[in-house]
């Protein structure tokens, strides 16, 4: 009887557990992306490619170009809206694909991509894809030309702050992953006058077209709300960045 009933336990568990990690896999994959987000048109190009999907805009004025860094097991196309809004105010988009969908194992891919030294890239990403591209740029010091982050309490194990480059840091009131006083704590491992901004009512999940990650908030806006006023703070950020590259 003891053995049946560890049994009906055990079983139990282990389909606990499956139900669990299936619904927060579904989470984690794109959803509800704006119609013809991956579709180019008159306006923006995409080429999706093994190791990233790129956005090129018909009106390429710019000489600077942005690379952005999905979540952790975030599907990267739940970035594309926002990589499209940027090449749409005249920017090249690299949204890349990690390995495994984890930046921590495909940061330095972009090295071999592409070439850094010559170009005026600017870096960034949501989550785990800012922790990485804050790491990148603790490791190479005046190599990349700006830096954003989206949704993350790092540089939390390093130091920026002796670096001079530009740098902006969204982060939402309601983000149940990373939190603001999280945020806050780390303020000072940031390059010098670094751009702080809180969205208001905004929270993890919706730094993406994604379903609402484990542990997170309920928001307070609307995903519409908080993809546009992350990317109208983004493309401000990166206009910045060009004007004083010229």
């Amino acid at each position: 009887m003891k053995f049946k009933i560890r049994n009906v336990i055990r079983v139990v568990w282990f389909s606990l557990v499956f139900i669990f990690f299936t619904w927060q896999w579904t989470n984690y994959q794109s959803r509800n992306l704006p119609e013809n987000t991956l579709v180019s048109d008159g306006e923006v190009s995409v080429v999706n490619s093994d190791d990233e999907i790129k956005f090129i805009p018909s009106n390429l004025s710019t000489k600077s170009e942005v690379i952005f860094f999905q979540g952790g097991l975030a599907d990267p196309k739940a970035y594309a809206p926002l990589c499209r809004k940027i090449a749409e105010s005249g920017y090249i988009c690299h949204l890349i694909k990690m390995n495994w969908r984890m930046p921590v194992w495909g940061y330095k891919k972009i090295e071999s991509m592409f070439d850094l030294k010559s170009g005026n890239y600017i870096l960034g990403g949501h989550s785990q894809g800012g922790k990485m591209a804050s790491q990148f740029v603790f490791e190479h010091p005046g190599l990349i030309k700006g830096l954003f982050l989206l949704g993350t309490s790092h540089p939390r194990d390093f130091d920026l702050s002796d670096q001079n480059i530009p740098a902006l840091k969204l982060y939402a009131e309601l983000d149940g992953l990373a939190s603001v006083p999280e945020v806050l704590e780390n303020k000072a491992k940031l390059p010098k006058d670094a751009d702080l901004i809180e969205i208001k009512g905004g929270n993890h999940s919706q730094f993406g077209y994604l379903g609402k990650l484990f542990t997170d908030n309920s928001p307070k806006i609307t995903l519409a709300e908080q993809q546009k006023i992350t990317a109208d703070q983004l493309i401000a950020f990166i206009n910045k960045v060009e004007k004083q590259l010229k």
